[in-house]
């Protein structure tokens, strides 16, 4: 998957709610209204800021997001990626690092992992170890 956010830096820093479906829209990311809604709900997704504006680092959490769902159950994506956010979302060289080790990480994921899991443990240790170790060390 090719980043939708490598040239985030030329656009506007905050966008409202229908801007950030349309800017994912363009990007062939299929995240919606509703989707952004419900991550607000679970906490998964800080608030907007002033209750109505989302940052480059919201957007860089829904990514992330997006990504991981796939895969994993979004009690164990909110796990691995709370560590990681702040107050707006996923910092920008957090996500790029994020980013380049999960397209790794999935590769190796479904080519190894898959069906080597029980129904007591969905990979999230895994992933949890993945961005514990791997991901703070080179951003930290």
């Amino acid at each position: 998957m090719k980043d939708p956010l490598n040239d985030i830096k030329q656009y506007s820093p905050t966008f409202k709610i229908k801007q950030v479906v349309e800017f994912f829209e363009r990007k062939d990311v299929g995240i919606t209204r509703a989707m952004i809604q419900n991550y607000i709900r679970a906490e998964l997704l800080p608030p907007p800021v002033n209750g109505r504006l989302y940052t480059h680092k919201h957007l860089a959490a829904l990514v992330m997001i997006d990504k991981l769902k796939t895969v994993f159950e979004i009690g164990t994506i909110k796990e691995a990626l709370m560590p990681f956010m702040d107050d707006e979302g996923l910092p920008l060289e957090i996500y790029t690092e994020l980013f380049t080790k999960t397209e790794k990480l999935m590769a190796a994921f479904v080519e190894v992992a898959t069906g080597a899991f029980t129904e007591e443990d969905d990979g999230g240790a895994l992933l949890t170890m993945f961005f514990a170790a791997g991901v703070k060390e080179s951003v930290v």
